[in-house]
Formats: structure tokens, sequence, C-alpha cells
């Protein structure tokens, strides 16, 4: 009788063994924000995920001329309108917390794209860094019966940021 693979390569089991504790590993994380753990930092909140587009990921920078509205969503989270059809969750970085009336009153963008991770929300409570930005789906948003406040302005500054020295 011919000896096992595994009997003369050793080393394939233990690829193996540690592949499957790679995917158990992926397995839990994945359903972590399922079982109510806390999202980690980068990841949008649960119930602001609720109303992401389907099938669209993190956005990386979104072109900004004016903002259109905003709706607080959690402390955390709110949805911006960029466009007069185009809202996007936003979900804050750190501590920073919003109050479910409060609105922003300045959008610091370093051009004129708004970069999560760079860019900033100012608040009457204080000022917030941007952790992440999703597509909101408008169908999603409607049937919610979230709206843009037409009454909001939020002014846009561009901040150059800090300056290199030679």
């Amino acid at each position: 009788m011919a000896p096992s693979r595994f009997a003369t390569r050793p080393w394939r089991l233990a690829a193996i063994r540690s592949k499957l504790a790679l995917l158990a590993a992926l397995v839990l994380r994945a359903s972590a924000p399922a079982a109510g753990w806390e999202p980690a930092a980068g990841e949008p909140a649960p119930g602001s995920t609720e109303l992401a587009a389907s099938g669209t990921g993190p956005q990386r920078a979104v072109r900004v001329f004016r903002v259109y509205g905003w709706h607080t969503l959690e402390p955390h989270a709110g949805v911006i309108w960029l466009g007069v059809d185009e809202p996007y969750v936003i979900r804050l970085a750190g501590k920073c917390s919003v109050a479910s009336d409060e609105v922003p009153s300045v959008l610091v963008l370093r051009d004129k794209h708004l970069v999560p991770g760079r860019d900033r929300m100012v608040f009457p409570a204080g000022e917030c860094a941007i952790d992440s930005l999703l597509r909101a789906d408008r169908n999603k948003l409607r049937a919610s019966a979230i709206t843009p406040d037409g009454g909001v302005v939020v002014r846009l500054i561009h901040d150059a940021g800090p300056r290199r020295s030679k």
C-alpha cells in the first residue's frame, strides 16, 4: 500500500491547517458587526449601512461644488447631499458625536474633492474628521422619509493644508 500524500509531506498538512485558521478568522470578522459588536475604525455604522447603495463600496473621493442638505442618522453618522439628487452617508471619526438637531456649518476641504480621513466638518459642538463616505440609495432614503433640509447652509472652505518647508 502506498503512503498517503500527507504522510510523505507533513508541511502540506500544516499549510492546510493555517489556511483553515485564516478562513475561520475571516468568517468571525465578517460576522462581528451582525453580532452587535462595535465596528472598527473606517467601517460604517450598522444603521448607516442600511441606507448605502447596494454594490458600492466606500468612496475614496467625491467632487464637491455645494452642499444641498444634511440629515443626522446616528451620533457618528449622517447623510449629506452633495448634489440635488446625490446623497452620501458620512461616518465621523473618533469620539466625535453629533446631536440629532445639529447641522454642520462648514465643510473644510483641501481641494474640490471630499476625501475621507483628510477633510472635516465643523459643527456647533466642534470639529469632526470624516472617517468614511458611502453612496446612499435614494430609494431607501425616500422610503425612510429622509429628505435634505433645504434651509441648511454649509459653507465650503478650501484649506491648503500644511505648507512644506524647504
